[in-house]
């Protein structure tokens, strides 16, 4: 078999163009690609309608999925080229290097020993990680992507270069006898072999397209011994994979780590491979169309000297062509006369690229992925699952897309797959019934539709048994109210009763009124606004029906002895169960938690920041009048109690707010009085705590109190009916009373 071996860059448009021109020229019967063997059905995809570049091949390990590669392919790979080369002319298309299954498993080995072979690390010298910066010194290059980009890629090489670039890397590799990986030793036999099987199936011409460095080992497929490769080869294990093909962008293509492809230019890439006469040109103007788009003045005398500037860079520099870095220059100089903040915008449209390929339905392997894909066409959001910025959408829930567009996000959230996060947008509502969301698709999202799809075939069926796979495996109260939670806001009522089941029968054994505590305000947020996300709560009121009686019976004993810090923890805690039980407006529920705080406001032995917060709260649902709390106060700073304790206790009792210190006289003339009464000892004691209290209150409210201490107890005045304007009264008085559902004071008359 006569084989044309092409060493080719992964996504060098040079490399693609000079790869077409040879194909054309040999006409070969088949075409060997350096891609594992165990994607072939899917590289034979590459012609169906509707695949568009950039995309990607997924390889994955269906039982593992940590066990997972990316293949990118943009319209510059060479390897893409090729394949639609074979396409156009109905000629084979086989994937030789070594299977993904064997490799993933080679990965795993690698991962779990500690590497005693001398194969090249971070720490080693830089021809041993990078041969070709061999070759790039010697030129004159600081390193050999940019060597390779400009001899290779911007030039027009022809076919004939790859004789050239076999010359070049049989001299390399024998002049630095540089030791391959075990790995590279793998793959490179198995490619031998490949070219073997083809020999064997009856191929005449073959093209070979590889890596330019494994050029030298395939040339010698047939002067090295068959029974070395296999001897390498025997005995390796191999996971099945399977292969789907995924939208790219060249933003992913542009990263130089993980799953990216390195090429940190791809928008200039693709312009060379299509235009290379007259890529300087058309980038400049693209680039002064860009600017004046964004109303910046750019005239046709920029562009030409634009041009006239990055080809001068060019020559300076020893260039054929002017490169990315030249026209960068270029353009920064011209066009913002160095200024790089606006020169930003160039570098994502026209270096990076704003651009995403597309896959047909037709090439959706997984269920759910299809799935997936129309829920969120009847959501409409098929406008921000293919934008490549991220999105800010705000959803009203009370319209039925915006809702089912809030429920699938919810549902991918329980999946792992986090397309939206939840955002409090500057200036946004925070009513219940709208959400804003930033949503942006990454590419990797996909495997992770797929890790999903063990749970079911739909988003909804597969979210469902997420849950409740979860929910089996989790005894933690507060962590299966935020589940429950979620599963509302998702819409699966099959997940919530059982949640709420789960939770009922776990808090029947918790005795921490903590956890009670802690899982309260969720559950409360369900019951009050499942109606919001029209789900049916019912279940969730009763479980608080049985949740406050609990934490009201445990709450009292809960508050005594405690020290300072656990003190102040719980009392957050109780502040925002006293919002939650508000919320609720049930009489019954109100009456056991009225109970619990009058329990600790007199318990001797409960900590004062309690007592004190505790009486607060009764005085705000006017359970204590102005003279019983007047008299609690006095009693809080009476001689008898050490410094310290009265001033927890008015920390606890101002919480939030100092209106009530303001507005209400007797109680600044008793903290007046009890300060001023203070020892120099007793007042060093109090002053920390004090400033404390105090430092929670408003800037306007410190400065009112201020005034009063300087000016006296002669400005402290309750305000009386005297001190109301009713013409004032009369404007809001229809909104109030609407607001409150009752009528005001009949006089405030509109």
């Amino acid at each position: 078999m006569t084989t044309r071996i092409y060493g080719i860059r992964h996504h060098g448009p040079g490399s693609a163009r000079s790869l077409l021109e040879a194909l054309q020229e040999q006409q070969p019967d088949c075409i060997l690609l350096e891609h594992p063997a165990d994607t072939g059905p899917a590289l034979q995809q590459v012609a169906t309608p509707g695949l568009v570049p950039p995309v990607a091949l997924l390889v994955f390990d269906p039982k593992v999925f940590s066990r997972a590669s990316y293949y990118p392919f943009t319209r510059f790979s060479p390897e893409w080229q090729a394949m639609q080369f074979a396409a156009e002319r109905n000629i084979p298309v086989m994937p030789m290097d070594l299977p993904a299954g064997i490799q993933f498993l080679l990965a795993d080995e690698a991962a779990s020993v500690i590497p005693l072979d001398s194969s090249p690390g971070e720490d080693a010298p830089g021809v041993e990680r990078d041969p070709l910066g061999h070759l790039a010194t010697l030129a004159g290059y600081t390193d050999s992507e940019r060597w390779w980009e400009s001899v290779l890629e911007q030039a027009a090489a022809g076919s004939d270069v790859f004789e050239v670039l076999a010359e070049m890397m049989r001299t390399l590799r024998h002049t630095l006898q540089r030791q391959e990986s075990p790995e590279t030793l793998l793959r490179e036999a198995y490619m031998r072999q490949s070219l073997r099987d083809a020999a064997a199936a009856g191929y005449s011409n073959a093209a070979v397209v590889c890596g330019a460095w494994h050029t030298p080992a395939l040339e010698q497929w047939n002067a090295i011994k068959s029974s070395n490769d296999k001897a390498l080869l025997r005995g390796r294990k191999k996971t099945t994979v399977q292969a789907v093909w995924i939208p790219w962008t060249y933003e992913r293509i542009a990263m130089e780590s993980g799953y990216g492809a390195g090429v940190l230019s791809p928008a200039w890439y693709e312009l060379l491979f299509e235009h290379p006469a007259e890529s300087t040109q058309r980038w400049m103007v693209q680039a002064a169309r860009l600017m004046r788009d964004e109303d910046i003045d750019i005239s046709t005398a920029h562009v030409m000297e634009a041009v006239r500037l990055a080809d001068t860079l060019a020559t300076l520099r020893l260039r054929a062509v002017a490169g990315v870095e030249d026209m960068e220059e270029a353009a920064l100089s011209v066009f913002f006369l160095g200024n790089r903040e606006g020169f930003r915008l160039i570098r994502s449209r026209l270096v990076i690229g704003e651009v995403m390929g597309s896959v047909p339905d037709a090439l959706t392997a997984a269920p759910l992925q299809r799935d997936l894909e129309q829920e969120i066409r009847s959501a409409r959001l098929s406008k921000e699952y293919a934008s490549l910025e991220s999105v800010f959408k705000t959803m009203d829930l009370r319209t039925d897309t915006q809702l089912r567009a809030s429920r699938l996000l919810h549902r991918l959230l329980l999946l792992d797959v986090p397309w939206g996060e939840r955002v409090d947008r500057e200036g946004g509502t925070t009513g219940t019934f709208k959400e804003s969301w930033k949503l942006k698709w990454l590419p990797d999202y996909t495997l992770r539709v797929v890790q999903a799809g063990l749970w079911g075939n739909t988003v909804a069926t597969a979210a469902l048994n997420c849950v409740l796979d979860r929910c089996r495996r989790t005894e933690s109260l507060p962590e299966l109210s935020d589940l429950a939670w979620d599963a509302l806001r998702a819409d699966l009522p099959d997940a919530v009763s059982a949640l709420v089941q789960k939770l009922e029968n776990a808090s029947a054994l918790a005795k921490d009124v903590h956890l009670l505590l802690d899982t309260l305000p969720g559950l409360v947020q369900m019951a009050r606004y499942g109606n919001v996300r029209k789900t049916d709560a019912e279940a969730v009121k009763r479980l608080v029906g049985h949740f406050i009686p609990r934490i009201a019976l445990g709450l009292p004993a809960a508050c005594l002895q405690l020290d300072d810090e656990p003190a102040a923890g719980l009392f957050g805690k109780i502040q925002v169960a006293n919002g939650s039980v508000s919320l609720l407006a049930n009489a019954e529920l109100t009456a056991y938690w009225l109970q619990a705080l009058w329990q600790i406001s007199t318990a001797t032995g409960a900590h004062p920041l309690l007592q004190g917060g505790a009486s607060r709260m009764l005085f705000d649902r006017s359970e204590l009048d102005e003279g019983a709390a007047g008299r609690r106060f006095a009693l809080a700073l009476s001689a008898g109690n050490e410094a310290v304790y009265s001033t927890l206790w008015i920390e606890g009792f101002l919480y939030g707010s100092g209106l009530l210190l303001i507005h209400y006289p007797p109680l600044w003339r008793l903290l007046d009085d009890w300060v001023s009464g203070l020892g120099e000892t007793a007042f060093l004691e109090a002053l920390p705590l004090l400033r404390r209290a105090f430092s929670a209150f408003s800037g306007p409210e410190r400065q009112k109190m201020l005034a009063l201490a300087a000016q006296g107890e002669a400005q402290v005045r309750p305000i009386s009916e005297d001190d109301l304007d009713e013409g004032r009264l009369a404007v809001i008085a229809p909104t109030l009373g609407l607001l409150l559902d009752s009528p005001l004071i009949d006089s405030f008359e509109p």
